[in-house]
């Protein structure tokens, strides 16, 4: 159509032509993903409409949606959107397809003109879907003196819905809301785009305190508007459960979103996730390298076949992980899911505990010189994958604070800081008993193994070619007692190069030491990092 064509035409033709628009397919369901931030899948969607007219081309949502509202027809749209969300949530289910909850917008005006209750069944009954895949977006405005809506909505969530608050903090909806119990509050951070400096440092911070506060009322928390990479990196640091906008993906039709290659959550783990979210976040820092901490390090973990994954950690967390050897959080799993050790034996028992859902689990373990105070709590299970999520909080004990006891266990870690590894091997059988480990550089650990395989092992892995046969020979038991005898000596030492995990060659000592524990003939089995200033 030619020529250009006034607001009040416009409006008029949207409000005549809504109907038309529905049945003819001019008005399309587009879907935004929410990313749930620890996980990088998606657990849910917003569904947004499209309006592709004839005549006019496309319409502007925030026209065609006004104009609906002021007329009172924007329970037509609305409509339609539940009616093809349930057909597309259908769709997916009987292709054998991962299906996700889906939030649909609703307005006072669909509870007034017409039978929200009754729209909602009649589209569930007849394509199937459950209901807790049908999410109500709402605005708080609309329960405003109107008792008879928020009756229906009652209902509704009896049926299984979720209920989303959306853009907390804006009007009558900042604060009426926490009255009420919602599944997830929405931010919408787009007015963030518009600040800079000092200004966006105090809007972020305001956004931060909030998200917190509602963490404390046990809702989950989404974030909209992200569009840069800086903005996603940086409310997931602050614990931000859910995260939506540009910077993942535009709204799409729910075909081609499926061909973006996200991976997506299962619905049996949505409550699981949903409770690790809505942890509050202490974002304290550290003080200074004095191994004093000005909050103490949390970091959220995941507990599964065996092994511990960060899902979270603050930025006191990374510091710690700086302040004891550089760590990262990759080398950190690593320390801590080690097959054996002193820190293995301390955290067998934690497990039990961890696993009987204990919320107030402590106990404290030497790590380089360290002492390192660890409380935790179980916070939930996946039903899924039978995981366990814990909350850890971690801190250092200053030595003003130590007891006697303390500081001769403090002593002993700066002795077991000599040693990359420490083995007990019983001479009766040639087994492995306990392993200790004080390196992520270089080195597997295998408790229970026969020691002359393990040092076979090691051998073809970590020792130079040219010295493995001499190593192989100092490693043999079976002629350490008659070595001694001869050295008339309490150990056997020897350097060998041993490789790290980067490929560099190192020379290590290692050490055979004869020792009685318990009635029982041992031999204590070590390596020491040798000092620069000893190669």
């Amino acid at each position: 159509m030619g020529g250009t064509v006034s607001v009040v035409d416009l409006e008029k033709y949207i409000v005549d032509n809504v109907e038309t628009a529905i049945r003819e397919g001019y008005i399309k369901i587009y879907y935004q993903p929410v990313i749930r931030t620890i996980t990088g899948k998606i657990c849910a969607a917003e569904a947004l409409t499209r309006w592709e007219d004839p005549n006019y081309g496309f319409l502007s949502p925030a026209s065609y949606i006004s104009a609906l509202t002021r007329a009172k027809k924007i329970h037509l749209l609305d409509i339609h959107v539940i009616n093809s969300v349930c057909r597309d949530i259908r769709e997916k289910i009987d292709n054998g397809a991962t299906p996700f909850p889906v939030s649909v917008n609703i307005t006072q005006y669909d509870f007034t003109e017409c039978d929200m209750l009754n729209v909602f069944e009649e589209a569930e009954q007849d394509s199937g879907v459950p209901a807790k895949y049908l999410c109500l977006e709402i605005s708080e405005e609309i329960f405003r003196d109107n008792s008879d809506i928020q009756r229906v909505i009652d209902q509704l969530l009896s049926r299984e819905h979720e209920k989303w608050l959306s853009d907390f903090g804006v009007g009558y909806g900042a604060f009426s809301a926490l009255e009420k119990k919602y599944s997830v509050i929405k931010f919408d951070v787009r007015f963030l785009h518009s600040l800079k400096g000092e200004s966006l440092k105090r809007g972020r911070i305001i956004i931060a305190y909030y998200i917190n506060m509602i963490k404390r009322l046990n809702f989950s928390t989404l974030v909209e508007g992200i569009e840069t990479e800086e903005e996603y990196a940086y409310f997931k640091d602050l614990g931000c459960e859910m995260i939506q906008g540009f910077f993942f993906s535009k709204p799409m039709p729910i075909k081609e979103l499926d061909k973006q290659g996200f991976e997506v959550e299962s619905i049996e783990e949505r409550g699981y996730y949903n409770t690790i979210g809505q942890i509050e976040i202490e974002n304290g820092t550290m003080y200074d390298q004095t191994g004093v901490f000005g909050a103490d390090a949390m970091a959220i973990f995941e507990y599964k076949d065996q092994t511990f994954t960060y899902l979270y950690q603050n930025e006191a967390n990374k510091q710690y992980l700086r302040f004891l050897g550089d760590l990262t959080s990759q080398s950190a799993e690593r320390i801590i899911n080690q097959k054996s050790g002193l820190l293995q034996e301390k955290l067998r028992p934690f497990i039990r505990e961890l696993k009987n859902e204990k919320k107030d689990i402590r106990f404290s373990h030497v790590y380089r010189g360290n002492i390192i105070n660890i409380r935790a709590k179980f916070v939930a299970k996946n039903p899924k994958t039978g995981a366990l999520a814990l909350v850890v909080y971690t801190s250092m004990s200053h030595d003003s604070h130590l007891n006697k006891a303390a500081l001769f266990t403090k002593a002993m870690g700066e002795i077991y800081r000599m040693y990359d590894r420490i083995d007990l091997i019983d001479m009766r059988d040639g087994r492995i008993k306990n392993t200790y480990m004080n390196t992520t550089e270089y080195g597997g650990i295998s408790e229970g193994a026969l020691f002359t395989e393990a040092a076979e092992e090691w051998s073809r892995e970590y020792i130079t070619p040219e010295e493995r046969d001499e190593f192989m020979e100092f490693m043999d038991l079976s002629t350490f007692k008659e070595r001694m005898i001869k050295r008339k000596g309490i150990r056997d030492r020897k350097k060998f190069r041993t490789q790290m995990d980067d490929g560099r060659y190192l020379p290590k000592a290692y050490i055979l030491l004869p020792i009685e524990m318990d009635g029982k003939d041992l031999v204590l089995f070590g390596i020491v990092n040798i000092d620069a200033a000893e190669q």
